[in-house]
């Protein structure tokens, strides 16, 4: 039995295999010269529950929530270089990674050091840098009505130092009362392997940021550009719709840190989490694996070694 429903619902896990399901009917075929076969289709919604602790893990596959909170982890740091993930026994971007370990101003260095035009620096009070994150924050729990609690990873003028061109490019958070809810873009998407994990740990970072607000995390809406499958990956895909859908774990913390850097990743405690097995699949290498180039910055995350506001 295949476990999908024909239907337009996006909610959940059950939406996700409907898209992957939706991909597989319906996608447009591409294969570009030198690269993997993959169906797609355009501008995929997805809605998943956050309430009551709820994290949305698959479990129709063996999802690893190590590896992808240390990831998400590292992002918070703003770090170009991936010893702390190698540090936290995580390889998902070796193949990026050049000989020094960096693959350049990635997700974590635009979110904390985003670079000001000089032209403007006087307009913010002669800053060098932005840290998005701090400020998104500080706008959640002091403005929490605005409209504007916004993080982007695209730069354009930084995407030839990348070593892969950002993915997941826009956040957008949403609080109401005791209540915060995110949505991410996110302009790439490798349906099978990437996608997975990305619902999954940027409804963590909701649940970490509710978490520093003192709020509860509400509702994670994942919005997919141009989403794929690749072609070495039908298979898999066909076998993951075949397994029931498990009810999701829950994630609870050990501490209340003193601020979003000083989560680790054994604060996290992922209660329930029961699962079909693990199906790999290979990764597609695109961008220019092994050619970021770091950039200095102004302060490090860790330490909180930050300029002054």
């Amino acid at each position: 039995m295949t476990h999908f429903i024909p239907d337009s619902s996006n909610h959940g896990e059950q939406g996700y295999l409907n898209m992957l399901h939706r991909i597989l009917t319906d996608g447009k075929y591409r294969k570009p010269e030198g690269e993997e076969g993959r169906k797609e289709l355009f501008a995929q919604p997805l809605r998943f529950d956050l309430s009551d602790n709820k994290l949305p893990l698959m479990t129709t596959k063996k999802t690893f929530f190590k590896s992808l909170a240390v990831e998400m982890l590292w992002f918070i740091s703003g770090e170009q270089d991936v010893e702390p993930l190698k540090n936290g026994n995580v390889k998902i971007w070796d193949l990026w990674a050049n000989e020094e370990g960096v693959v350049g101003p990635l997700y974590g260095f635009q979110w904390r050091h985003w670079r000001v035009d000089p032209e403007a620096a006087p307009f913010y009070g002669g800053k060098s840098e932005i840290d998005q994150l701090a400020e998104c924050i500080s706008s959640l729990r002091n403005r929490p009505e605005a409209r504007s609690h916004m993080i982007t990873a695209w730069r354009p003028d930084h995407l030839k130092l990348m070593s892969i061109k950002p993915c997941h490019i826009l956040l957008q958070f949403y609080r109401h009362g005791s209540e915060l809810s995110l949505m991410l873009t996110q302009r790439s998407c490798d349906a099978y392997l990437g996608v997975p994990f990305n619902i999954a740990q940027y409804s963590l970072l909701t649940h970490m940021v509710a978490h520093q607000l003192g709020c509860t995390a509400k509702e994670f809406i994942w919005v997919g550009g141009d989403v794929h499958i690749y072609e070495n990956h039908f298979e898999q895909v066909s076998l993951q719709l075949k397994n029931p859908i498990l009810p999701p774990p829950k994630i609870e913390f050990k501490r209340t840190p003193e601020s979003i850097d000083d989560y680790r990743f054994e604060d996290f405690v992922l209660v329930g989490y029961e699962s079909a097995g693990y199906v790999p699949g290979e990764v597609s290498a695109q961008g220019q694996p092994g050619k970021g180039v770091r950039l200095p910055q102004a302060w490090r995350t860790t330490g909180h070694s930050r300029p002054n506001d």
